[in-house]
């Protein structure tokens, strides 16, 4: 099966779940968490059969609701030991890349 999300999008929703299941929440309350109306569009968003993807104002809210750096959610520890020039710019560039949508 082909994954309806770039590699990006699904490392991102990766490093969320994992958070989401490291502070032992249920899909539910990320949903009440982001003021959506329904779980499942958590979990259409956590698989790769879909095409839903969190937001970037969404990821922005879960970084804070869980006290996270945003740039540690879009670059890699090696990415973030550059300068803060450097590692600004590829955070831009990661977040450009994060909201392209599959053709």
């Amino acid at each position: 099966m082909k994954s309806k999300k770039t590699e990006i999008q699904l490392k991102i929703i990766h490093k969320l779940r994992y958070l989401r299941q490291y502070y032992n929440l249920s899909q539910v309350q990320i949903c009440d968490i982001l003021g959506l109306n329904s779980a499942g569009q958590i979990g259409n968003i956590e698989s790769p059969k879909f095409k839903q993807k969190y937001t970037i104002q969404q990821i922005y809210k879960l970084a804070n609701f869980f006290n996270y750096p945003i740039e540690k959610i879009f670059l890699s520890d090696k990415e973030l030991e550059k300068s803060t020039t450097e590692v600004v710019n590829d955070l831009i560039l990661r977040l450009i890349d994060y909201e392209k949508q599959l053709n």
